[in-house]
């Protein structure tokens, strides 16, 4: 593995576990840098609602500034049913439960590896 995929395996993670403090769910992270050339990581997860999606998306570009990355892309912030956060190396998806089953990404990319990460809240790691 690459330093740079590796790196993006990390920011990966990081994205799915501030996604989890927020309580998004069915977090998983895609690794599709042998499929698609424009990026290393799809980070997915399932919000509750357009405010809680839209909250979310917020909170998560706040959390990464404070780590030095920035968003270079954003798409679907109005409507809030398929959010897009593109940081580059890896692009966040956060949909609405029905739009994530339409859309399925999990089995059109279903040849690419999954990413484990682990919570940030240990009682959720530990299933507890």
């Amino acid at each position: 593995m690459t330093p740079r995929r590796a790196d993006s395996r990390s920011l990966a993670r990081r994205c799915a576990q501030i996604l989890d403090e927020k309580k998004v769910g069915d977090i998983a992270i895609l690794d599709v840098a042998q499929t698609f050339q424009i990026t290393d990581c799809f980070v997915l997860g399932t919000g509750l609602n357009q405010r809680h999606i839209r909250s979310t998306g917020d909170y998560l570009i706040r959390e990464l500034r404070k780590d030095g990355v920035r968003r270079v892309g954003l798409e679907g912030y109005r409507d809030a049913r398929w959010l897009l956060l593109d940081f580059s190396d890896v692009i966040v998806h956060l949909f609405l439960p029905g739009d994530r089953q339409h859309y399925d990404l999990e089995l059109l990319w279903g040849d690419c590896a999954r990413i484990e990460w682990s919570s940030a809240d240990p009682a959720v790691a530990s299933g507890g």
